[in-house]
């Protein structure tokens, strides 16, 4: 079993309750972080994850693996540190078309915009070990599109990724957890190995790869929410 948590914003400005949306401190971050170390917990990627799944391989005793949607540029400045003092590496997902910019994907909705990675700070977090892994071009709610354009975004996601950064891009994310009951076969036979849904849940190696479930970190959460999502509420829910 391998708890894959799901991330956002670390660390980004609150003035409002607007603000907290899928938002984290960087002080509770480092909490949670700390406290799964102290737990026996080892972060590897998702893609070695889903590896270990599949074959069966040995996992570190406790595997964790800690992923973050969209690329915001707080990310870098606030959870890449905290991860590097574990030695552990996090996955990114990232919607290409906006790299460099704002997720101008959020304007109609009153979330605020905040600045997303460059491709710089992709490539430098990759080369310490970090995963890149799609998440389309655009964003798009996958389920709403036509089989060909949602084709495209994932096909055009991870080719850009590979372009850009180098290297395989193994692993993918639907944007806002939006698929029917098609777009996993699509993901599939774009080259992906597996992929994030925003379900809530332990992988395990029964866990359908293209349908993996996550732990959702809420702003509100301290040791005890954190707690509770990562040990209890994934088997009440199973």
């Amino acid at each position: 079993m391998i708890p894959i948590l799901m991330y956002h914003k670390v660390g980004a400005p609150v003035s409002s309750k607007a603000d907290t949306f899928l938002n984290v401190s960087a002080r509770t971050f480092e909490r949670q972080m700390r406290l799964l170390a102290r737990l026996g917990y080892e972060g590897i990627t998702l893609a070695e994850g889903i590896e270990r799944l599949a074959t069966g391989r040995p996992h570190p005793r406790k595997p964790v693996c800690v992923t973050f949607d969209d690329g915001y540029a707080n990310v870098a400045e606030h959870a890449r540190p905290v991860l590097a003092d574990y030695g552990w590496p996090g996955t990114v997902f990232v919607p290409t078309a906006y790299v460099g910019g704002e997720n101008t994907w959020d304007i109609e909705t009153g979330k605020p915009l905040l600045p997303i990675m460059d491709w710089e700070t992709l490539k430098a977090l990759q080369d310490t070990g970090w995963e890149m892994a799609g998440h389309t071009r655009t964003h798009p709610h996958l389920d709403r599109l036509d089989d060909p354009d949602a084709d495209r975004e994932i096909q055009e996601g991870r080719a850009d990724l590979q372009d850009r950064l180098g290297g395989r891009v193994r692993t993918f994310c639907y944007p806002f957890g939006a698929l029917n009951e098609r777009t996993p076969a699509l993901v599939r036979q774009a080259g992906f190995q597996g992929a994030c849904t925003t379900c809530s849940g332990i992988a395990g190696p029964d866990t359908d790869p293209f349908l993996l479930p996550r732990i959702k970190i809420a702003y509100r959460d301290g040791a005890a929410g954190f707690l509770y999502r990562l040990l209890i509420r994934p088997r009440l829910i199973s």
